[in-house]
């Protein structure tokens, strides 16, 4: 018992979600003596769900993979592996007969207060007895009531994106060229960023806003902006990938950090995504526009990034809105006429 409330105070002390989940495979697999117990993540894609490993025990083999070791699009598909595809569309708990190691395998979802993001595979010699089986549904709704308070405090509570506050932390994490292992990770082979060697792929910023959003406020009151504002999220959420970070900054400001990309490409995204908005029927409106401004991530500031994208933001909106900006095409083209110190950030106008 003592071994069991000291692993759960190990979980709940923790703040950073990739520390978390490799802290709670770790728990598990030490508390049940499994044979092998794999962490995987569920991903969106648009292809289909995709299964993301984060922590993989077995023997003295502990490997832990960082959000950004694999690209989304060359994970495997959930629809390709039975048995865990079996658990996630169950939303229980399942068990299989003895796999070609001779173990039991058991699959356990792991869920938010939304929806199953996660699955946890565990192989044992004898299959888990009825107390162990009890011990991981009591450890991932431990796991699951933690994930809440942080949803809480690094959520919008209105769209489920993101907070500004959250914005300084994940910036530096997504430029970062190799990310670390978080504090709480040890006695695991860490696996972090697996970049290409392409040295036109840098981190994106975007700030999108809603165009004439006060007009929509105005006209049908606030609560129907408000149902402007979830739909807006529910779009973003559907068309950019699961390692982008999406953030509502306030009001019908939002914020996208893409990942490592050529130019040309992010643009296509922006572009793309601005489409898909002015596609989209919204109720009672004849239809909702969004202006976009991006500029590199690359060696700058979190606070720096986003003013530069703001600014092309600024030219798309004085343009005409409804279009897509680049603050590098505007610096290019004489739009706008700064000069930019390298390495030192200072801007002279």
């Amino acid at each position: 018992m003592h071994r069991l409330i000291n692993s759960v105070g190990d979980l709940t002390f923790l703040r950073d979600r990739e520390g978390l989940e490799i802290t709670l495979a770790s728990v598990l697999y030490e508390l049940l003596g499994a044979g092998r117990l794999v962490l995987w993540r569920v991903a969106a894609n648009p292809q289909g769900l995709r299964l993301r490993q984060r922590a993989a025990l077995e023997g003295s083999n502990r490997v832990a993979l960082s959000e950004t070791h694999t690209p989304t699009h060359e994970l495997p598909l959930l629809d390709s592996v039975a048995h865990l595809k079996a658990c996630f569309d169950a939303k229980v708990p399942t068990r299989l007969d003895r796999n070609a190691s001779g173990r039991h395998v058991h699959v356990f979802p792991i869920a938010s207060d939304r929806e199953v993001i996660g699955l946890l595979e565990v192989e044992h010699v004898e299959g888990l007895r009825e107390d162990h089986e009890r011990l991981v549904t009591g450890m991932l709704r431990v796991y699951r009531n933690h994930l809440s308070v942080l949803d809480y405090s690094e959520h919008d509570e209105l769209t489920g994106l993101l907070n500004r506050k959250t914005f300084e932390g994940y910036f530096n994490r997504m430029v970062a060229i190799d990310p670390v292992a978080p504090v709480s990770v040890t006695g695991f082979d860490w696996r972090g960023s697996r970049r290409s060697p392409n040295s036109d792929q840098h981190p994106w910023i975007a700030v999108i806003d809603i165009d004439f959003f006060k007009r929509i406020n105005d006209r049908f009151g606030h609560l129907y902006g408000d149902e402007v504002l979830l739909l807006m999220a529910r779009l973003m959420r559907a068309n950019f990938r699961e390692s982008d970070r999406l953030f509502r900054f306030g009001g019908e400001e939002f914020v996208v950090l893409l990942g490592h990309t050529e130019r040309e490409n992010a643009g296509k995204v922006m572009e793309r995504f601005r489409k898909v908005v002015e596609a989209y029927r919204f109720p009672q409106l004849e239809g909702v526009t969004i202006s976009i401004g991006f500029t590199c991530a690359r060696g700058i500031s979190g606070s720096t990034a986003f003013e530069r994208a703001d600014e092309a933001l600024y030219i798309a909106k004085k343009s005409g809105r409804n279009q897509v900006r680049c603050f590098e095409t505007l610096i290019e083209e004489g739009v706008l006429k700064h000069k930019v110190a390298a390495e030192s950030e200072v801007e002279l106008f």
